[in-house]
This record gives structure tokens, C-alpha cells and sequence, in this order.
């Protein structure tokens, strides 16, 4: 069961760029509302169009600021009474198609819409009134002068004569079917409140049976085990607003646990807080491995990563490549003077540092632009490992050259089958004047 909220209207008006109060359709059809809500009236005060078609809605309330509306579209639902519609003055169709409108609240529907002028189209078929009284069209053509249909079907002028003279005969007959159909409602009504009770009483001993069983006064031989008490319970049948009522809560509790086991069975997304006692469950466990000696180098993560003794001389820069949007809650990094430890999202990145430096004075930054996390460490000694680094250069120098002299070769190599290619083509070689004299 739900009700008409300023969230569905917004939702409803997508057709519109989302804005309500100046919307002139709308379709709440097949959303199991059960009531009308003031708040449609007061957000769409501009409506000319309402379908709110199969739901259970009772009644026809808060419509009196619908000054616009055309066409409302209330089939399939337990409307009992044609109500509510004093302002609606432009009113041209009113669908009522499958509804609980008796006898008994016939003449007042009807003199609700005797001052809807511009009325021309009616339905009312499937209801109690139209099924069982054959004089049900007749009386209300005869009532209704405005009308130029009624359940679809074209309402000629003999049509409006014959129901016009019958119209007095109508009233009355239609009075006292009104009083039968009272009283056998009345009937009903307290025969419903009999079963009632009787099943709550039938309920109440056989808690007391139970009560008494389990608490060993009595013994299931003496009392019996209640078979004879317990009857099935009689499913609800028939076509009525109580029956309607019940189909639609079950169906609203078998949507709920299917909407509620597809919930489940989505995969459950991590965000920040999920992590966070993973983190800390990482960070413990490898500084428990350092504080062994266990210091072994390894990339859990598989991190990408790299050093820089060159941009900046006398200091280490190492750059991690961890995602952008990755929170920085999640990174610890702990500087040692010959390794560096970093634990990211519960998994440990360990490197042996290729100078020893000052643990206290290293800073760990973000990129702004990468995300990358970049950790700056000044070497104890600033000239510590450059006989090393300068062999680095010159042997990624003479790796240069030596691809620039093997495609100067491939070049020439490819120049000199070109031209010995064009020799054969020839066929013949002149060489006078190819040597000097």
C-alpha cells in the first residue's frame, strides 16, 4: 500500500522536465494507492488529465482544487460513491468502470453530477448498480441531460424520450431497492461481526489449549490436541472492497520479499567504512612482521611504481600509482632508513630503498592530477649511490646509441637492395663518364 507523495508526482512528471505544478496529465495507475492525498491537489493545480486506474482508492476526495481537470480515470478501484467533484467544473469524462456503486448510493452519485454541465461521457459499467437493475441507463439518461455517452455507447434522442417518461417510475423503484439493499447491507454487517468474534474466541481457546499443554496442568489426551477446533480459514471469494483490499496486501508483501531477496542477492558495494577495519587488520600485521625483522620486499596490491634519485639531487622520490579517487584513509606509510613500508586498502607495498635516508624528514604527498601518492626521502649522504646512477645513464646513453647505428644500417642496408634491384630491371649499365680521366 502506498500513498501520493511529492516524490512520485516528481517521478510521474518526467514527460514535463520534472516540474509539477504546471503538469496537465498525469498517471498513477497500477501504484496500490488506497486514498486520494491532499498533496496531489495542492501540487497539480493545473491537472486536466487523472488516471489513477486500478489501485484501491476508497473514496473520492481532495479534487476540489482540480478546477481544470477534463478527464479522471478512477476504474478498477472501491469507489462507493460518486463524491468530491463540486469544483471540478470542466469535467467532460469520468470513468468509473468496475467499482462497488449499489443501489443505495446511486441517487446521491448521480445528483453530484447533475451540475456537471460539460459531462458528455460516463462509464459506469461492472458496478453493482448497472449489473443488477435493468432500469439503471434509463434512469440515468433521464437524470442527466448533459450526457452524450454512457458505457460507450452513443445516447440518441428516443434513447433520452423513453428514459425522460419512464423517469418517475424510476425514482421510486430506485428508492425502494435502495431500502432492501440497506437493510440486507445491515444484515450482513452484523453477521460479518459475528464470524468475527466467533473466530477470535476460536482463536483465544486454542491459545488457553496450548497455554495449558505446555505448562503441564493438562495432558494433550484430556483436552485433545484441538484438531477438531482447528478448521482451515475460509479463503476471502467474491468480488468486494474487503476482498480487493486483501489481494492487493498480499501482493504488496510478495513484492516487498521479492524486492528485499534481489537486495540481497546484489553484490553488497564496499565503500570507505567497509575497509576501514581491513586497513587497520593490514597495517597491524605488517608492522608486527617489521618489528620481527622480517623485512622482505613485496607488493601485495601490485602497485606500479617507481624511483627518482635525478629531479631532485641528495633525495628519493618514490611515486606509487594508486587510483585518484582512492581515499587517503585508506594509505598508511611508514619511512625506515633503509626501506619504506606503505599498507594500501589492507595490502602491503615493502622496497629496499636505494640509499639510506632520514626517516624523520621524509613527506608524503597526493598528486592533484594523478592521484599517485609521491613520498620525498633526503639521503643521509647526498652523493650515496651516483657512481651507480651515472653507470645507469651512460649504459641507457650507449643503449640510444646503438639503436640509432642499428637503423642507420637497416636504412642503408634497404637503399642498397633498392638500387641493385633497378640495375636488373635495366638491364644494361653504361659506365662511360663514371670514371674521371
Amino acid at each position: 500500500m502506498s500513498n501520493i507523495t511529492r516524490d512520485l508526482l516528481r517521478k510521474r512528471a518526467e514527460h514535463n522536465e520534472g516540474m509539477i505544478s504546471t503538469m496537465e496529465e498525469l498517471t498513477l495507475h497500477q501504484e496500490e494507492l488506497c486514498t486520494i492525498d491532499e498533496c496531489l491537489g495542492q501540487s497539480c493545480r493545473n491537472l486536466k488529465i487523472l488516471l489513477l486506474q486500478n489501485n484501491i482508492i476508497n473514496k473520492m476526495e481532495n479534487l476540489h482544487h482540480l478546477k481544470s481537470l477534463e478527464y479522471l480515470n478512477l476504474a478498477l478501484n472501491n469507489i462507493r460513491k460518486v463524491e468530491g467533484l463540486g469544483r471540478c467544473e470542466f469535467l467532460n469524462k469520468l470513468d468509473l468502470t468496475i467499482n462497488f456503486i449499489d443501489v443505495d448510493d446511486l441517487e446521491e452519485s448521480i445528483d453530484n453530477l447533475v451540475d456537471r454541465v460539460h459531462l458528455k461521457d460516463l462509464f459506469m459499467m461492472g458496478n453493482p448498480c448497472e449489473q443488477e437493475w435493468k432500469g439503471f441507463k434509463s434512469y440515468v439518461i433521464g437524470r442527466l441531460p448533459q450526457l452524450t455517452q454512457l458505457d460507450g455507447t452513443e445516447i440518441t434522442r428516443s434513447m433520452r424520450i423513453t428514459a425522460l417518461q419512464r423517469l418517475p417510475a424510476l425514482v421510486n423503484e430506485l428508492r425502494g431497492l435502495a431500502k432492501e439493499r440497506r437493510d440486507r447491507r445491515e444484515v450482513e454487517e452484523r453477521e460479518k461481526e459475528m464470524e468475527r468474534k466467533a473466530k477470535e474466541d476460536k482463536i483465544r481457546r486454542r491459545g488457553e489449549r496450548r497455554e495449558a499443554i505446555e505448562s503441564g496442568r493438562v495432558t494433550v489426551e484430556e483436552v485433545g490436541d484441538g484438531s477438531d477446533d482447528e478448521e482451515e480459514e475460509e479463503e476471502m471469494t467474491g468480488h468486494t472492497p474487503e476482498v480487493r483490499n486483501e489481494i492487493y496486501k498480499e501482493m504488496a508483501e510478495q513484492k516487498a520479499e521479492k524486492e528485499k531477496r534481489e537486495k540481497e542477492n546484489q553484490p553488497k558495494y564496499r565503500g570507505e567504512k567497509e575497509f576501514e577495519a581491513e586497513q587497520k587488520e593490514g597495517i597491524k600485521k605488517a608492522r608486527e612482521r617489521e618489528e620481527r625483522g622480517e623485512i622482505r620486499q613485496c607488493n601485495e596490491g601490485k602497485w606500479k611504481f617507481s624511483f627518482d634519485e635525478e629531479t631532485k639531487k641528495g633525495y628519493v622520490r618514490l611515486d606509487v600509482a594508486v587510483q585518484k579517487h582512492l581515499s587517503s584513509t585508506l594509505i598508511d606509510v611508514d619511512v625506515n632508513p633503509e626501506y619504506i613500508s606503505i599498507v594500501i586498502k589492507s595490502k602491503c607495498l615493502r622496497l629496499m630503498l636505494p640509499a639510506e635516508v632520514e626517516a624523520e624528514g621524509a613527506v608524503a604527498n597526493r598528486s592533484k592530477t594523478t592521484g599517485h601518492l609521491v613520498v620525498t626521502m633526503k639521503k643521509v649522504d647526498p652523493n650515496e649511490n651516483m657512481v651507480a646512477l651515472r653507470a645507469a645513464r651512460k649504459h641507457a646513453e650507449k643503449k640510444v646509441q646503438e639503436g640509432i647505428r642499428r637503423r642507420e644500417e637497416e636504412r642503408l642496408k634497404r637503399e642498397g637492395k633498392k638500387l641493385g634491384s633497378q640495375i636488373i630491371m635495366s638491364g644494361t649499365v653504361k659506365i662511360e663518364g663514371m670514371v674521371s680521366r
